[in-house]
């Protein structure tokens, strides 16, 4: 026979629900909170779909402008001309797929996410998944020196310590990379964009959290 099993009886007395104070948050927090209940109340963070449709109809007319330039041209260094027309289109593709992965262009998640993954890797030419996953590790490590994979030691420097081992060339365009920073930006962007492609097979993909994305 089973017996009876007796709890004691409690102490504490009912047992209240409790919710953190206002003033209970550091400074900074509350700081936070209070720009983050701003911009929203303004609307800053709401989804302009007329602002992207009309972006992307802009980019669908110059890639076709640039395709009958390089078609009309022919064989002719003038076509040195279409590729500078087409990095830069190409690069705001990019962007175009950097706002729909943070969910800032069309209507739900999984329709962003298509429509990123259409512009990253089929438009752009890059892998969307890894590009994901290190964009990930950049928003949940932002400027931190080993965690954030956008301030590596590059071309670029973004610590004093790594301009200062610089030497050679590297040395003397660190010296003047605020003059050149956009053509290293796209120098980095092509080889960025190769990496990409050889080790897409090996990058896993993850979902960036936030409503507007850097």
């Amino acid at each position: 026979m089973s017996q009876a099993t007796t709890h004691p009886e409690s102490r504490l007395g009912p047992v209240r629900q409790t919710y953190a104070r206002r003033e209970d948050f550091p400074h900074v927090a509350r700081a936070y909170t209070q720009v983050s209940q701003v911009v929203r109340e303004t609307g800053l963070l709401r989804r302009e779909p007329l602002f992207y449709a009309l972006v992307g109809a802009g980019l669908a007319l110059a890639f076709g402008g640039a395709i009958a330039g390089f078609i009309l041209l022919g064989d002719s260094w003038f076509q040195l001309l279409i590729a500078g027309a087409l990095g830069i289109l190409f690069t705001q593709a990019a962007f175009l797929a950097h706002e729909a992965a943070h969910r800032q262009i069309l209507a739900t998640g999984p329709a962003n996410d298509r429509l990123a993954r259409v512009l990253g890797s089929g438009v752009v030419g890059m892998s969307y998944s890894w590009w994901n996953s290190k964009h990930s590790r950049h928003h949940a490590n932002p400027n931190q020196v080993g965690k954030d994979p956008d301030i590596e030691v590059d071309t670029i420097s973004f610590l004093d310590e790594d301009a200062a081992k610089s030497r050679g060339l590297v040395r003397l365009i660190t010296r003047k990379q605020g003059w050149l920073f956009f053509p290293c930006s796209c120098s980095r962007a092509s080889t960025s964009t190769s990496s990409a492609s050889s080790t897409s097979s090996a990058a896993s993909p993850s979902r960036v959290a936030g409503s507007s994305w850097v």
